[in-house]
């Protein structure tokens, strides 16, 4: 049988949209549009473990998703380029969102 993993739809979902997005960059996302385009990361990364194993997430997991976090925002920002995610309330803040741009665009493009 072939199982299709979560963070391969939402990469799926997102390719489209977005074709050199990483991963685990389209489970967060995919995980803030489902939490109203805004959430605690902790919020962010338990739902993407859970979609992904039915479990809390594992410290590695919480590792490798707010280094993903990271570098894409640091990524696109050192080309000029506006991230689909940011800090809606400073680089200090827990809170992860879309940023308006990304949240106007992949909300019209899903419909």
């Amino acid at each position: 049988m072939n199982v299709v993993r979560n963070e391969d739809m939402a990469a799926a979902r997102l390719a489209r949209l977005s074709p050199d997005l990483d991963a685990r960059m389209a489970e967060i996302v995919d995980a803030l549009m489902a939490l109203a385009g805004a959430a605690h990361r902790d919020a962010v990364i338990e739902l993407i473990a859970r979609r992904r194993t039915g479990q809390a997430a594992s410290p590695g997991l919480k590792a490798e998703l707010i280094a993903a976090f990271e570098a894409h925002c640091q990524t696109l920002k050192a080309r000029g380029l506006v991230p689909l995610v940011h800090r809606p309330f400073g680089d200090r803040s827990l809170r992860w969102a879309l940023t308006p741009e990304a949240d106007d665009f992949l909300r019209r493009a899903v419909r």
